[in-house]
């Protein structure tokens, strides 16, 4: 700052202004002038800042405080001294808490936006203003290390059971999607194409990708109220084949964890009121037999007529 701003900082402040006014008057922050008022020795020094036990970290002031809320230390900086004891005071007074404890209070009603919404120019604006920002290269989460930091911190935190709400949240919009058909179907294999094939010569009415409830099931035929589940010896780990601590890749589950979702929708779908057959890829590897043999449990009045509309 030049000599003549300076003394005009002076002048004004000796005449009776105070520094918040003299801020105004010259568009010059506050601190500042209060920095060329404490040089010349004309600012009293406050007696509270004496009290405080005010430590230094590299080029800046810093003083403890504890969240009123949580205890936790939080740490008041500047690079002024005269300026960290201030804003410390002032967040004392104010009771401030911490970030954390902050954004807590915030969810849900405590957020002052909460349920409103942004008018049509206000989102306009929203988005002019973020056109082209963070993309490509300037994007943080083009770089492979963020990437990996960023899986790392979230894997722990859904590990940690710390998303627990979250994985409800998902799994509940998930079934809700599922009711409403909009998830229509999944994976479906090249023997269940077969089978579906195999039925429809036989004549019967036959329905892929069957929903019930949040569960979508491989075959539906209405004729006998009767669900085929076809289930792939790798996919669901035929017990014949693997025993309970097997853990499937693919599906990152154990065999165990496998059979214990495939039984809760077999539950739900006996509940449910349909008759159910399970049949696996280890009983349909040479021949269509065991179809037949459902088929014949299911329809006994019916010799497997071609005819049947």
């Amino acid at each position: 700052m030049n000599k003549d701003l300076e003394n005009k900082i002076i002048l004004k402040y000796k005449n009776g202004l105070s520094s918040l006014k003299i801020s105004k008057e010259l568009n010059i922050s506050k601190p500042t002038i209060l920095k060329v008022l404490n040089n010349h020795g004309l600012v009293r020094k406050r007696d509270r800042c004496l009290s405080l036990k005010i430590n230094k970290e590299n080029d800046k002031y810093v003083i403890d405080r504890k969240c009123p809320k949580c205890n936790n230390i939080i740490k008041t900086y500047s690079k002024d001294k005269t300026i960290a004891c201030r804003n410390h005071i002032n967040k004392l007074q104010n009771n401030t808490l911490c970030k954390p404890c902050s954004l807590k209070l915030q969810e849900g009603a405590g957020n002052p936006f909460y349920g409103k919404k942004h008018n049509f120019e206000t989102l306009k604006k929203i988005s002019k203003s973020r056109t082209g920002k963070a993309t490509g290269k300037d994007n943080c989460m083009s770089k492979s290390k963020w990437r990996k930091k960023s899986a790392e911190k979230l894997r722990d935190k859904w590990k940690s059971g710390e998303m627990e709400h979250t994985r409800k949240f998902m799994s509940e919009k998930l079934k809700e999607t599922r009711r409403l058909g909009k998830i229509k179907s999944g994976i479906t294999s090249k023997k269940e194409k077969e089978i579906i094939v195999f039925l429809k010569k036989l004549g019967f009415e036959v329905i892929h990708s069957f929903r019930v409830d949040t569960k979508i099931c491989d075959i539906y035929i209405p004729h006998l109220n009767l669900i085929i589940e076809y289930f792939g010896d790798y996919w669901h780990c035929n017990p014949i084949k693997y025993n309970s601590e097997y853990f499937n890749q693919k599906k990152n589950m154990s065999a165990q964890e496998i059979w214990d979702y495939d039984s809760k929708k077999v539950d739900l779908i006996i509940k449910s009121g349909y008759n159910l057959e399970v049949i696996w890829e280890h009983d349909l590897k040479h021949d269509n037999e065991k179809i037949i043999q459902i088929i014949t449990k299911y329809d006994k009045q019916t010799k497997f007529a071609p005819e049947r509309s």
